[in-house]
């Protein structure tokens, strides 16, 4: 019988690795778009995307150091977006309720997600580590039954940490022990950002696979993936 204890730990990232947020986003911000037309009258719809993504980063970097809450980060999501188009900042709450009505319909899972967990839960220990909101991230899982194969689920909201910090990873090692994995194995962490699941999985003492449809260059060497498909033979690896 193989020792627990040297079975791999193998975690992944929901969000445009396992599920395919960028194109629900895409989809439900569309549908905002033409919801609120009076509102975003003259602008076109990829002005209104692309400053809605170019504002957001910024406030979920903040949100993850610490320096704003979740409540000044959901309201400002969208006020921020609305004052650099010179809109009316006071439908900002108005906007994101209806945005996140929508997101939440167009969820779907990546090609190949569910492979490459199947694979993984042969070789080891499979985990899901991810960042964003709890109710987000659980609704999720809850929706693909994501927990037939994952035995542990780390959020930042309840972790109180961010990926690339590395409490984040170390709350996925406790995670596991305490659902009867060993910690003697390999750490591999699964995810789609070279800065938050890269350099936070192996500032933590884990490897990383990066997963990368678009063949981005990487700024680093690192093993990728172009298919989830793929990701079962990279873990089978020694």
């Amino acid at each position: 019988m193989t020792d627990p204890a040297a079975r791999p730990l193998l975690f992944f990232d929901l969000d445009d690795t396992l599920v395919d947020h960028r194109s629900a986003e895409e989809a439900a911000q569309r549908e905002t778009f033409e919801r609120c037309s009076g509102l975003l009258a003259g602008l076109s719809f990829d002005e209104w995307l692309a400053t809605y993504r170019a504002r957001n980063r910024p406030l979920w970097d903040a949100y993850g150091r610490g320096e704003i809450t979740r409540q000044v980060l959901q309201h400002r999501r969208f006020r921020d977006p609305l004052v650099a188009l010179a809109r009316d900042p006071a439908r900002a709450d108005e906007v994101g309720d209806f945005y996140l009505s929508r997101y939440r319909e167009h969820w779907t899972l990546n090609d190949g997600a569910e492979e490459a967990l199947e694979a993984a839960s042969g070789l080891g220990f499979v985990g899901l580590l991810s960042n964003g909101f709890v109710e987000q991230q659980r609704g999720k899982i809850a929706r693909f039954r994501l927990d037939r194969w994952a035995r542990a689920v780390v959020l930042s909201e309840e972790v109180g940490a961010m990926k690339p910090d590395r409490r984040i990873f170390d709350a996925a090692v406790d995670a596991a022990r305490l659902a009867g994995a060993g910690e003697g194995g390999r750490r591999v962490y699964v995810g789609d950002s070279y800065p938050h699941d890269v350099a936070g999985a192996r500032a933590a003492g884990w490897e990383a696979i990066l997963f990368n449809p678009s063949a981005i260059p990487a700024p680093g060497p690192v093993p990728e993936v172009r298919s989830l498909r793929e990701v079962g033979r990279l873990l089978g690896e020694a």
